[in-house]
Order: structure tokens, then C-alpha cells, then sequence
């Protein structure tokens, strides 16, 4: 099997759709011995916010010397960014090889009652199975959707970490507040640590009464703990209060105030590593967070206009880059492209930016189900914005870019996939 044929493959397993539950997960990691079992493991949740972090731990720990795995979806424009050791992704040579050691496994679960697992099951497991070949000497996991029934949820991590949590995805994982909490507290393993920057009291009512459940250690990350020295579209540069004392003169390169955030509790996610006996130095903490690279959150494209494209798909993460644009840039007109995932909430997202945008290009996602545009026009003509059909991402792009001037903005959000469509046509 070569890799073209390894990655269809796996493109056929999304037809299984989302599985929300652990039972495929745990029989085909049994199939193939329990690679999950011998890694070291650091486990990432959250509504927003849990890649970047991801992307810094790893970071930091490949900084230090450690042979490092990362796991993380989706992928921007490789499918093999999803599955990296020491930030060199998957080589198409290996991902075949595994993939058709997984098929045999896969085939033999179809003729079962269980069935055979969806595409996040047979990625995750396939992720493992890499981790453990490599012998890596830790993996930063994030979840693919909530924690509980999550495919990633058969780890007994090391550390486990929530970045935070708002309304998304209530479908699938609670119509509540506290119901999405639930779900990703679910994470939390007996006698483990948890690392959250949750502020919402309710959120946090959920997450330290499991704690108390599990007799697990909580940190919690509170935003007096960080001092932001400066911000500018380089990045920012700030002072972490942390665990074990102050880390100065930090500098991240991503952009936006929550990306300090992320870093903070990366930071501490680092440090409690010390609970193992393991100390990271702060000479690695500094370099791997001033190295770090997450593209599509407030990723800088393009100048005169000013291109910015960001991963923003939840009405929590338009609040936040409706924030960022006003601090980080300045601007005569702001043209907003989207296309938006199915069963989000459009309405959210729009109401919290509408205001703010002079023109907003609506259009499709590409291979992927999406918001009808003639919708998402609707909801920002009700707030007595303009809007503009258009066929798809590049075309959205092209009717942008020839009408916006030197000293205008146009942002691409709503969607990763969105991003990831326009990232491709801007670097062609």
C-alpha cells in the first residue's frame, strides 16, 4: 500500500461518521497491543485554544531534549500534520506501513457486531502505534471532540489539561454549559493533575468537583498571574507568575491576548512535571515558547491589505477576534470571509462580530458540509450588515482582494477548513 491509497483508505472511514463511544477505540488499540499504554502522555481539552497550547508544550519539551510526539487535528493542509515526533510529521512511508497494519484490523472489525471504527479511531490508534514505534519519551495528545467518549480518552496521562469552556459542538456534547463541562472533565484521571485557565464558575464548579471525585491536584491559571510587557503583529512579550516561581521576559509569537493565556498554562502544564521528578529549565520554556508555530490563528498572509486569517468557529472565538483585530491592527475597512461547519452556531458567531465588519463575503467549504451562505447573509442583514454571496473560498478571495484598498483588512474565519482552503490559495 502506497501513501495515496494508505490516505484514501482512511478518507473512507468517514463515512462511519462520529463515534461517541470507546468501545472500537479500546478493541482495535488491543488488536495491536496497547501502544498507548507505554507512553507518557500530557492530554489537552478545551472549547478554544487547546492546539495552541498543544503546540507549546511540545515545543517547550523538544526544547529540553525529549523525544516528542504531538497529536492534533484537523490538519491545515497535510494530512500527515496531524501525527508529528520532534516537529517532523509523519513520513508518507511510515503512514502507509501503518495503515495497512491497520487494515487487517479494520476489516476484521466490520464483520463484528462493534463495527468498524471511524476515521478519528483509526488516526488516533494509528498515532499511538507511531509514538510507541519511535519510543518517544512524551506525546501531547489533544481530543478530537469533548473528552469523555473521546477517542484520545484511553490515556492515563501524566498531566491533564482543559484550556477552557463555552458552548460548541451541543449536539454531541450537552446543551448546558455544565453538561459540556462534564464531558470534558471526563479527562481527568484518579490521582492525576489538572492545568485549567476556565474562569466561568460554573465550568469550574464541574471540573474541581471531579477533581475532589478523582482525588486529582488542580492549578488553575488566573489571568492576574500574567503581565503582558508589550503586543505587537510579532508577537508579545510578558511575565508568567507560575508554580514555581516567575518566568520573565517571555516572548510568543502568536498573536492575540489569549494566546498569553495559552501560554501560561502550557507553562504550568511544564511544570508540573516536576510532581514525576522531572524539571524542565526555564532556558527551554523561553526557547520553545519564542519558536513556537500554530498557522491559522491571526496568521498574517498579506500586507496593503492586510490578510489575516484565523481558526475562530465558535461565537467564543469570534468574541475573541473581534477583540484581537481592534488591538492588534489598525484598519480604514474590515472585510470578513467565512464559510461556516454545519450545526455551529451562526447566529452566535455573527452576533458577536457583525458590528465591526464593513462587508462580509459569505461563502461554501469545500468537501465538507457547511451553512447555506443564503443564511449567513440573512444573519447579518439583521444586523444591518452587508453581505456578499460568492462561490467559494478563492472566489471570496479574489472579490476581496480587488476591492479592498492598501489600508483595509480582510480576515478569513469561521472554519479551520475555511482557513486551510484559504491558506492554500494565498501560498500558490
Amino acid at each position: 500500500m502506497d501513501y495515496k491509497h494508505a490516505a484514501q483508505y482512511l478518507e473512507r472511514l468517514h463515512g462511519t461518521g462520529i463515534n461517541l463511544r470507546l468501545d472500537n477505540i479500546i478493541h482495535l488499540l488491543d488488536k495491536l497491543g496497547n501502544p498507548q499504554r507505554g507512553i507518557k502522555c500530557l492530554h489537552v481539552a478545551g472549547t478554544n485554544g487547546k492546539g495552541s497550547v498543544c503546540a507549546m508544550i511540545a515545543s517547550i519539551l523538544r526544547k529540553e531534549g525529549f523525544r516528542t510526539g504531538l497529536y492534533t487535528s484537523p490538519h491545515m493542509e497535510c494530512f500527515r500534520e496531524r501525527i508529528q515526533v520532534n516537529n517532523k510529521l509523519i513520513s508518507e512511508r511510515e503512514l502507509a506501513s501503518l495503515v495497512a497494519e491497520l487494515k487487517s484490523f479494520i476489516e476484521e472489525m466490520e464483520k463484528k457486531p462493534i463495527g468498524e471504527p471511524s476515521f478519528f479511531e483509526a488516526v488516533t490508534a494509528l498515532a499511538f502505534l507511531y509514538f510507541s514505534r519511535m519510543r518517544v519519551d512524551y506525546a501531547v495528545i489533544e481530543t478530537g471532540l469533548g473528552g469523555r467518549l473521546d477517542a484520545t480518552n484511553v490515556i492515563n496521562p501524566l498531566v491533564s489539561v482543559i484550556t477552557n469552556v463555552s458552548m460548541d459542538h451541543s449536539e454531541y456534547l450537552g446543551r448546558s454549559i455544565e453538561e459540556i463541562a462534564f464531558e470534558k472533565a471526563a479527562i481527568i484521571k484518579e490521582n492525576s493533575i489538572l492545568v485549567t485557565a476556565a474562569d466561568d464558575r460554573r465550568v469550574l464548579d464541574v471540573l474541581l468537583l471531579e477533581c475532589r471525585r478523582k482525588n486529582a491536584r488542580v492549578v488553575l491559571i488566573p489571568k492576574t498571574s500574567i503581565l503582558r510587557l508589550y503586543s505587537n503583529t510579532q508577537g508579545s512579550e510578558f511575565d508568567y507568575r507560575g508554580i514555581y516561581g516567575i518566568h520573565r521576559s517571555l516572548f510568543i509569537p502568536l498573536l492575540g491576548e489569549h494566546q498569553l493565556i495559552n501560554a501560561a498554562t502550557a507553562i504550568s502544564s511544564i511544570e508540573l512535571l516536576r510532581d514525576y521528578g522531572v524539571r524542565v529549565s526555564g532556558d527551554a520554556i523561553r526557547e520553545g515558547l519564542s519558536q513556537v508555530k500554530w498557522p491559522g490563528r491571526l496568521e498574517i498572509l498579506g500586507k496593503k491589505p492586510l490578510i489575516v486569517l484565523d481558526g475562530a468557529h465558535n461565537a467564543s472565538g469570534f468574541k475573541q477576534l473581534k477583540k484581537s483585530l481592534t488591538e492588534l491592527f489598525t484598519y480604514k475597512r474590515l472585510y470578513l470571509v467565512t464559510a461556516i461547519s454545519s450545526r455551529k452556531d451562526y447566529g452566535g458567531m455573527i452576533s458577536e462580530i457583525a458590528s465591526s465588519v464593513d462587508l462580509a463575503v459569505v461563502t461554501r467549504l469545500r468537501d465538507k458540509e457547511y451553512v447555506d451562505p443564503e443564511l449567513l447573509a440573512g444573519e447579518f442583514g439583521r444586523y444591518g450588515g452587508g453581505a456578499v454571496k460568492v462561490g467559494d473560498i478563492p472566489d471570496a478571495l479574489d472579490y476581496v482582494l480587488s476591492r479592498a484598498e492598501e489600508d483595509d483588512l480582510v480576515c478569513v474565519a469561521g472554519s479551520l477548513y475555511a482557513v486551510a482552503e484559504a491558506r492554500r490559495y494565498l501560498r500558490e
